[in-house]
């Protein structure tokens, strides 16, 4: 099967510059056909659809590993310098599995909270900073209006003094009939 830039591009729904700039980070050549027309085989379009899956996951490329769709083979032992040819002067020790009953496990779900946390905390911080700084000209239409009819009911169309002025004078004019 062979899948052209443009195909790949409406796959994963990215521009040209991010469809060159995945095939440089994955050291693909593509193909080209009798008519000088580049393609990816099917190979080349599985890594591009994993880097993919990646970045869909994390936001960003760097990180990803691609193992040409197999998985990662685990190591039987952590004793490396058994491995032939090896020469290490020590094992390297295993990693223990994190469960919420280890102290791994609770160290981990820790600093994912705090991270968490972070984010909670900080995005607030920024909103309020950003709304500190907003004049009412920098407020989308829609808002703007809403912020004008609103002054617009609570502004009064006289002045205190002449309320009282006229307040006074009905009393005193009242008082004269009288």
């Amino acid at each position: 099967m062979h899948y052209r830039p443009d195909e790949v591009q409406r796959e994963f729904d990215i521009k040209s510059t991010q469809y060159y700039a995945r095939i440089k980070f994955l050291s693909i050549k593509a193909h080209k056909d009798n008519e000088g027309k580049a393609y990816l085989d099917q190979s080349q379009f599985d890594r591009m659809k994993r880097l993919d899956q990646h970045i869909r996951e994390t936001g960003e490329m760097d990180g990803f590993v691609d193992s040409e769709g197999g998985e990662l083979a685990p190591i039987e032992s952590a004793n490396l310098a058994a491995v032939e040819g090896g020469d290490l002067a020590e094992s390297i020790p295993t990693l223990e599995e994190p469960t919420i009953e280890n102290d791994l496990g609770k160290q981990i779900f820790r600093e994912a909270a705090e991270l968490k946390t972070s984010e909670l905390l900080m995005r607030p911080v920024i909103v309020r900073e950003v709304a500190n700084r907003l004049t009412k000209d920098d407020l989308p239409d829609d808002l703007r209006q809403q912020v004008e009819r609103s002054e617009e009911a609570i502004r009064p169309n006289f002045h205190p003094s002449a309320i009282a002025d006229k307040l006074l004078s009905q009393i005193r004019q009242s008082r004269q009939v009288a």
